[in-house]
């Protein structure tokens, strides 16, 4: 390590204030742009994002905060019957679970998507894209960002993303390099797999310029507020004790 003294460019407080970035939080934020998504974003970004940006990535926090009673909502429920004096251990025990399997998965797909992008032709794409789904086919692998076992044929989240993607204009480059992986995945298969919401949201984060190691924090954000709705549910109708129960109950020992 060098002798230079780290520093951040994120928050700075004083007597007097706090500072986000280079915006006074209360004589410029509370009155220019009260917006969360806006402020969240450029924070984040490091930039000021467009209005068409900011409907992207509003579109993609509401679709990824909820998917009902999944990994990430049971263990939140699980641990808050547990520790109900603890609600932010519950949330976070729930975003845990966003990764490479479920919710978090746009990173992984929009490194594929990212690779095809920098191709330097059209054929150079598909040929890659040829070599992609060989490589998961022969390591049987899934493709990120494709198929979903609860939503068949489509997935009716990534329909309307991506209907919403082309009426916004941002179907240039990420958005059609999606649409050409999964062409050729069908071609391969010999029948459509349909492309997931996280596979859509990929591709239209990566339109607005989200860099990919970034992406996940994203989902993070979204589930979290999903998560803070499963415990107050909780707090009303307690679940986590019947799915203690059920789990009991059928999953036998075998020693």
């Amino acid at each position: 390590m060098g002798s230079e003294i780290p520093s951040t460019a994120l928050c700075h407080h004083h007597l007097r204030g706090v500072v986000y970035r280079e915006k006074d939080l209360v004589g410029d934020l509370l009155h220019e742009q009260v917006d969360f998504t806006r402020v969240m974003s450029e924070h984040i970004l490091g930039r000021p994002i467009s209005d068409r940006d900011l409907k992207v990535i509003n579109a993609a926090l509401v679709v990824l905060m909820e998917h009902g009673l999944t990994p990430s909502s049971i263990s939140s429920r699980l641990v808050y019957m547990s520790a109900p004096e603890n609600l932010q251990g519950a949330v976070a025990a729930g975003l845990l679970a966003v990764g490479s399997s479920f919710v978090g998965t746009m990173e992984n797909c929009a490194e594929l998507l990212q690779v095809l992008v920098e191709c330097e032709s059209d054929a150079d794409r598909i040929s890659k894209a040829h070599e992609m789904v060989a490589s998961a086919a022969a390591e049987g692998r899934r493709i990120p960002g494709f198929g979903h076992h609860l939503h068949k044929p489509d997935d009716p989240r990534a329909t309307e993303l991506l209907r919403l993607a082309d009426q916004w204009g941002i179907n240039k480059t990420h958005v059609a390099a999606l649409r050409l992986l999964s062409g050729v995945i069908d071609e391969v298969r010999g029948k459509p797999l349909t492309i997931n919401a996280t596979g859509a949201i990929a591709a239209m984060l990566g339109e607005t310029g989200v860099p990919v190691r970034v992406m996940r924090g994203f989902a993070v954000i979204s589930r979290a507020a999903g998560l803070v709705a499963h415990v107050a549910e909780e707090q009303q109708t307690p679940s986590g004790r019947f799915i203690w129960d059920l789990v009991d109950s059928t999953v036998p020992y075998k020693p």
